[in-house]
């Protein structure tokens, strides 16, 4: 099976400095990136409806484009938002990654690794196609 060669990082906004470090880890590893819009942090700024429908049709665009998905779930953390686009990508049979044990039992079963941030590294890449190669649906 082929390598990852393209991840979209998953993660709610109050996580986007978590988020930020995994993006420069998955960049040195010459990886794709596809990265939430940190400028709608809604920790910071008022996200409408319109524009909550709009993010969400680009960000699972972004999630369709990609081998995997690496979710920021400190604390075991994942919103709403971020269950919907763990959804997608198995739905699409994409590698899913978190970077802690999700607190949510139904994700737990969708979640082909654990990988905290900063243990992302070069073996990463070849290893998710095995695994997911393995999970059952």
């Amino acid at each position: 099976m082929p390598e990852i060669e393209a991840v979209t990082i998953c993660s709610s906004s109050k996580f986007y400095d978590t988020a930020r470090l995994a993006e420069a880890a998955f960049r040195e590893l010459g990886m794709t990136v596809y990265t939430p819009r940190y400028d709608f942090n809604e920790q910071h700024v008022r996200v409408d409806e319109r524009d909550k429908v709009q993010l969400t049709r680009d960000f699972l665009a972004k999630i369709a484009r990609s081998d995997a998905i690496f979710a920021v779930a400190n604390g075991g953390y994942a919103g709403v938002s971020v269950c919907i686009e763990v959804g997608y990508a198995v739905g699409h049979g994409k590698v899913v990654w978190f970077s802690e044990r999700p607190t949510e039992f139904a994700l737990r079963a969708l979640v082909d690794a654990v990988i905290p941030v900063e243990e992302i590294g070069p073996g990463l890449r070849s290893a998710a196609r095995a695994e997911v190669a393995g999970r059952s649906r």
